[in-house]
């Protein structure tokens, strides 16, 4: 029974995946199709995934450590309201809305209210996507991807480093984008690691997008 469960959320998400796909002409090219991309883009929206780290913070909990469970929660929601408040002021090349980690399957799956976040990081219900198209956004590592895996929406990790503090974007079906879509953007070299600069970076981000959607609609 939880085989055929497992079946049926996974030929959904490939379908709501598919649906979601701007309509590729026959045997296009990649570098046709990353221009559908930016210009569904554009019409569309982009979906930046932040993270809880409620998994770290449930363990440290579980273990009686309530002072580093407080801990990591502060530096997330600092971190956070910074990518917030970054897209807010410098991105203007497409809607952009806020999800959790945790809610990830939720835009897998085609789903257009109820776990979209405000301004302050609170789930707000009156929050809708209404773009049909969108792409998905986070901190990451542009040559090293992460494999989504459900048994970890919250794809922690301890590795720390100059690559890992690229904003990147993934497609529908959560696959990494590549070139020559504008798929990631990096802080020239940073003066400190553990410190992104997310203004930089989202104004960077901003400005690849505009020029490559330029291009490609000449």
């Amino acid at each position: 029974m939880k085989e055929k469960l497992l079946a049926f959320v996974a030929l959904a998400l490939m379908a709501t995946a598919a649906a979601a796909q701007p309509e590729f002409p026959m045997n296009a090219t990649w570098k046709d199709s990353a221009k559908l991309y930016i210009r569904a883009l554009k019409e569309g929206a982009l979906v930046v995934r932040l993270q809880s780290r409620s998994l770290a913070i449930a363990r440290l909990r579980d273990a009686g450590d309530a002072t580093a469970a407080n801990n990591i929660m502060v530096t997330q929601r600092e971190e956070n309201l910074k990518i917030v408040s970054a897209f807010r002021k410098s991105f203007n090349f497409c809607n952009v809305y806020f999800i959790y980690a945790d809610s990830t399957d939720a835009w897998l799956l085609g789903k257009h209210e109820g776990y979209f976040l405000n301004d302050g990081l609170e789930i707000t219900p009156s929050i809708t996507l209404k773009e049909s198209f969108s792409l998905l956004a986070e901190e990451g590592n542009p040559h090293q991807p992460v494999a989504y895996d459900e048994t970890r929406p919250n794809q922690e990790t301890s590795e720390r480093g100059y690559l890992n503090n690229a904003i990147v974007i993934y497609d529908p079906r959560l696959k990494l984008l590549k070139e020559p879509f504008p798929y990631y953007a990096q802080e020239p070299f940073p003066q400190n690691l553990a410190a992104s600069n997310w203004s930089v970076k989202v104004q960077s981000l901003n400005k690849k997008l505009v020029s490559f959607y330029e291009k490609s609609t000449r």
